[in-house]
């Protein structure tokens, strides 16, 4: 398959459609170009409904002549950047890598020094931005902006990398088309699980170290966001992760080791406090977080503990309420039902209150 010229279309994040987007607004350069890179074996893998949009056979017949189009009812996928994977859709059998080798994107071929990117998270200016292809993660952030208190910066697929703090002024090369910026309001913890669910649903299963590697790590950070961390937990993930990078059969696994590794490396701290502390001190982990109804704040109006379908607020007219944590399911109805702001979220920190219900001061 070395001698064929793979140019994919079908995007890594659905919602990072770069190639896409460009693909659309270049389209009869993009051929060209890909006509005269090879003049014998040139592919175009693309979504179906999205071919049909185009209408490439017919508007671009001249240049669709030397041109394969393979038509795909896939809309995403990690692995068609990938050119094993790739060269198996061409064959009509289903994209499963084998090798670390990847397709040549349509801004390489273009030769771009610009990388187009989507970025998401807590930005100011979400959304598609086209950047330099060497760049600083302090450039980045200075065109993305960050919501509030900023935390850290991810590098999606194939790149698989947090940067933060000193690196933030190192060069690097951006290879991926997606995005991530975190801010205070970010839980690591999270954020990694939720990446980590996202590899595991592109995981081929083919290779062990791929397929079960990565539903370790996932099952071990789901454990620590559950509030079921143990101390080994970090050092077990971290020894997973340098066997993942050189054993996976493809840079699905690996970049999903990397993702881990950076982010532990890069946020110790905050990580290690959920699991010895048990605590989230973003208040995004919700086992790690209780409701406290404050005493000085509470005007005994009864609004939370009708909101509350658990019955787990205790309290009368004119009574101070107290919610019993064994009861309570962090549900929130009761905070979105105070309109004293009486209630209040809380991680390992928690406020005096009385332990039964007691009458409201006069005021």
């Amino acid at each position: 398959m070395n001698d064929y010229t793979i140019l994919n279309l079908v995007p890594v994040y659905r919602e990072a459609p770069v190639s896409c987007e460009l693909f659309k607004n270049k389209t009869e350069e993009s051929l060209r170009l890909l006509a005269e890179k090879n003049p014998n074996n040139n592919y175009l893998i693309i979504n179906k409904k999205e071919s049909e949009k185009l209408n490439l056979k017919e508007r671009y017949s001249d240049l669709m002549e030397n041109i394969k189009l393979v038509e795909t009812e896939y809309t995403d996928g990690f692995v068609f950047s990938n050119r094993s994977a790739a060269s198996k859709i061409i064959e009509g059998e289903k994209p499963i890598p084998c090798s670390m080798e990847r397709v040549e994107s349509l801004e390489e071929l273009m030769e771009s020094e610009k990388k187009m990117v989507f970025v998401f998270g807590s930005a100011e200016n979400k959304g598609m931005h086209d950047l330099n292809r060497k760049i600083t993660g302090k450039e980045i952030l200075d065109i993305a902006g960050s919501i509030s208190e900023f935390k850290g910066i991810y590098l999606g697929y194939p790149m698989g990398r947090f940067i933060f703090g000193d690196t933030l002024n190192e060069e690097i090369e951006l290879k991926t088309d997606y995005i991530e910026i975190y801010d205070e309001t970010s839980c690591m913890i999270d954020s990694l699980l939720n990446i980590s669910k996202r590899f595991l649903n592109e995981s081929c299963g083919k290779c062990v170290f791929g397929y079960e590697g990565t539903s370790q790590i996932s099952m071990i950070l789901n454990d620590i966001s559950m509030k079921k961390g143990k101390s080994d937990d970090l050092e077990l993930l971290m020894n997973l992760c340098s066997q993942m990078k050189t054993q996976c059969l493809c840079d699905t696994g690996s970049c999903m080791a990397e993702s881990v590794m950076s982010c532990i490396e890069s946020f110790k701290e905050e990580i290690t406090e959920h699991v010895n502390k048990k605590d989230c001190r973003a208040l995004v982990c919700s086992r790690f977080v209780t409701y406290h109804i404050l005493a000085d704040k509470c005007t005994g109006c009864t609004e939370c503990l009708d909101a509350c379908d658990d019955d787990a607020i205790l309290g009368k007219k004119k009574f101070i309420h107290v919610i019993d944590q064994d009861e309570c399911v962090q549900c929130g109805r009761c905070l979105d039902a105070c309109d004293e702001g009486a209630i209040t979220r809380c991680g390992s920190v928690k406020p005096k209150s009385p332990s039964k219900p007691i009458p409201c001061k006069a005021k």
